[in-house]
């Protein structure tokens, strides 16, 4: 099939992606099934879970549905118990899902806060609970999306910031907990990541002109540039890592303090 993620190989691998129906985690899904592994794909839209299903399909890769809301324990379980059953096993687990309900905390709705830690916190947790067993019996990974504000906050993101920065924490307690079992926990931290939904305008030329200068590296990334990776920590090559949360920002994170006036 096509190889999206060059020199990265999952051989034999069997991957469940949240939030695989768009953005960063079609993108995952895509190059990790490019890398040989059998993926399955969740969303809690069924129609964008079977757009990236038939993405990996048009590849020549392997797929297979597994669509549900992982935000709530009994669902995210039966979520995985889909995956497991349609893949024969788990290797690999992307805690992919996410999303973002701006505005100032001192007016912030209370259920915008609530349904942002369901979604960006809780369902890494109710997913990799479920996954355990099976991520023990085969001395699998597991790769959350945590962000850079996570460490350096946006104004006006509501509860994201904050659910990231737990995220980031949770894979680290994860990792301590787990590793002795054999099963590794890291993260990946994107910065301004252009054409997906966490990003305001991300797709306005204008604003990518204004936000291109601010990165070191001259542009905002892309789905692509996160996507191998979390491949690559899902892979052998990553053997002995756990407990990291990788900056994936054009050195966004060290440029901040140059803007100081």
């Amino acid at each position: 099939m096509t190889s999206l993620s060059a020199g990265l190989v999952l051989p034999g691998a069997k991957v469940l992606v949240t939030g695989a129906g768009s953005g960063i985690g079609a993108a995952i899904a895509l190059h990790a099934a490019s890398a040989g592994a059998a993926v399955a794909i969740n969303d809690i839209d069924a129609e964008r879970a079977r757009g990236t299903l038939n993405a990996v399909l048009a590849l020549g890769g392997v797929a297979h549905l597994a669509v549900g809301d992982v935000s709530e324990p009994e669902p995210a379980e039966a979520v995985v118990a889909t995956a497991i059953a349609a893949l024969g096993g788990l290797t690999g687990l992307a805690n992919n899902v996410g999303l973002v309900r701006g505005g100032p905390l001192e007016t912030l709705p209370v259920d915008s806060w609530r349904h942002v830690f369901r979604v960006d916190l809780d369902s890494a947790l109710w997913c990799s609970r479920s996954a355990i067993g099976a991520l023990r019996q085969s001395g699998g990974a597991i790769v959350n999306t945590s962000s850079l504000v996570a460490a350096f906050p946006a104004p006006g993101a509501g509860a994201y910031n904050a659910a990231k920065a737990a995220l980031s924490s949770l894979t680290e307690q994860m990792a301590l907990e787990w590793g002795p079992a054999g099963v590794r926990v890291n993260a990946v931290a994107p910065g301004l990541v252009s054409g997906t939904n966490f990003t305001p305008n991300s797709t306005d030329p204008a604003v990518q002109a204004r936000r291109q200068p601010v990165v070191p590296l001259r542009r905002t990334g892309t789905a692509e540039d996160v996507a191998p990776v979390v491949v690559f920590l899902l892979s052998d090559a990553a053997r002995y890592m756990t407990g990291q949360v990788l900056r994936i920002d054009g050195g966004l994170g060290i440029a901040l303090q140059t803007f100081i006036p």
